[in-house]
C-alpha cells in the first residue's frame, strides 16, 4: 500500500458506531456485523488485518483468545491501544496491536483464523492481499472476509462487490464454508487449501441465494425510500405550518407596529397636554399671586377705611354721605 493510499484513507468510525455514538439504528447494524465476525473466528490464535479501533481483537481477547491486530493507519492503532488500556490485565495479555502493512508484515506464528473485514473494497488488486493473508493461516485454518454488498460509493472504495466477483477471488484459495448477508454487507468464510487451485463458477444454489439477497436488500432500500417519503411529507407539513405561523407572526408584528404607532401618537398627545397643563398651571399660579396681591391691597384699604371712619373727619363724611343717600331716596319717591 502506497503512502498516498495511507494518507487518503479516512478514519474508520467502527468503535464509535459499535457503542451507538453514531446513532442507535446504525450501532445495531454494526454490532450485528461485528458479532458475526467474532463468531467466525475459530481456534486459539487470531490475526485481524485492518483492525481499526480494536473492537474485534478486544472482544476476542475477552474470550481468552490470542489476538494480533494490525492496521496501516497509526491513528487507528493509537485508538485501539487506548481502548485496550481500559481492559483488565487478562485481556491485555491476550491482545497485541501493531501499526503494520499486511504486504510487509511477517508474523512469528501461523494463525488458526485470519480476519480481513471491510478491507478488500479499499484495494486495487485484492488477489495479492488474499494470497498474503492465506500465507499466515495454519493448515485447515480459516479466512473470514466481509465487504459491502452492492453499491457503496464511499470515498476510497475502489470496487463494488456482489457475490460472483468475491467468489472468483476467494475460491482459488479455499473451500467456501459460509456465505451470509449481514444487512448491507456480505460475509464469506473459507477453509484454506494447502496450495491454490483453479477458481470455480458460481453454483446454482449460490445464484438462488444471491437473488434472495438482492430481494431482501431491495426491500431494505424500498423501506428506506418509503421512510424518506414519510419524513419528506412530515417535513412539508412542518414547512407549511411554519409558513402559516410565519404569516401569523407577520400579522401580529404588523398589529404590534400599528399599536406602537398609536401609542407613540398618544404619547405625543399626552406630552402636548402636559405642556398645555403646565402653561395653564403657570397662568393659574400667576393669577393666584395677583389675586393675593389684590386681597392684600383690599385688606389694606379696608384697614385704612376703618381707621378713617373712626376719626372725627371720617364720621362727618359718613354722616354727609348718609344724608345725601336719604335725600336722593326722598326725591325719588315724589
Amino acid at each position: 500500500m502506497t503512502a498516498s493510499m495511507k494518507t487518503a484513507r479516512p478514519k474508520d468510525q467502527i468503535r464509535a458506531a459499535y457503542y451507538d455514538q453514531l446513532g442507535g439504528g446504525f450501532g445495531k447494524k454494526v454490532r450485528a456485523r461485528v458479532h458475526w465476525i467474532v463468531r467466525q473466528a475459530k481456534g486459539e490464535h487470531i490475526l485481524d488485518i485492518g483492525c481499526s479501533g480494536g473492537v474485534v481483537p478486544i472482544l476476542l481477547g475477552r474470550e481468552g483468545k490470542h489476538v494480533v491486530g494490525i492496521d496501516v493507519l497509526p491513528e487507528a492503532i493509537i485508538e485501539a491501544k487506548q481502548a485496550l488500556l481500559e481492559e483488565p490485565t487478562s485481556v491485555k495479555e491476550k491482545v497485541e496491536l501493531h501499526e503494520a502493512n499486511v504486504m510487509t508484515y511477517t508474523p512469528d506464528i501461523q494463525f488458526d483464523t485470519v480476519l480481513m473485514t471491510e478491507v478488500l473494497e479499499h484495494i486495487g488488486e485484492p488477489e495479492r492481499f488474499i494470497a498474503r493473508a492465506v500465507s499466515f493461516i495454519a493448515p485447515e485454518g480459516r479466512l473470514v472476509i466481509t465487504v459491502p454488498f452492492g453499491v457503496n460509493d464511499y470515498a476510497d472504495h475502489k470496487r463494488t462487490y456482489y457475490l460472483n466477483q468475491l467468489l472468483e477471488q476467494l475460491t482459488p484459495f479455499g473451500k467456501i464454508e459460509t456465505i451470509e448477508r449481514i444487512d448491507k454487507w456480505l460475509g464469506v468464510t473459507i477453509q484454506v487449501y494447502p496450495e491454490p487451485r483453479e477458481g470455480r463458477a458460481i453454483l446454482p444454489a449460490e445464484v438462488e441465494w444471491l437473488e434472495d439477497a438482492f430481494e431482501e436488500v431491495e426491500r431494505l432500500h424500498l423501506a428506506t425510500i418509503l421512510d424518506l417519503k414519510r419524513k419528506q411529507q412530515n417535513l412539508e407539513r412542518k414547512v407549511q405550518r411554519l409558513g402559516e405561523q410565519t404569516e401569523e407572526l407577520e400579522h401580529i408584528r404588523a398589529e404590534s407596529l400599528l399599536h406602537e404607532q398609536q401609542l407613540q401618537e398618544q404619547h405625543e398627545q399626552y406630552k402636548m397636554l402636559e405642556e398645555q397643563y403646565a402653561a395653564l398651571l403657570d397662568r393659574f399660579e400667576g393669577s393666584l399671586v395677583t389675586n393675593l396681591e389684590l386681597l392684600e391691597a383690599n385688606a389694606s384699604w379696608k384697614s385704612k377705611y376703618r381707621s378713617l371712619a373712626r376719626s372725627k373727619l371720617g364720621k362727618v363724611v359718613v354722616r354727609y354721605w348718609k344724608f345725601r343717600r336719604q335725600l336722593k331716596q326722598h326725591r325719588s319717591r315724589r
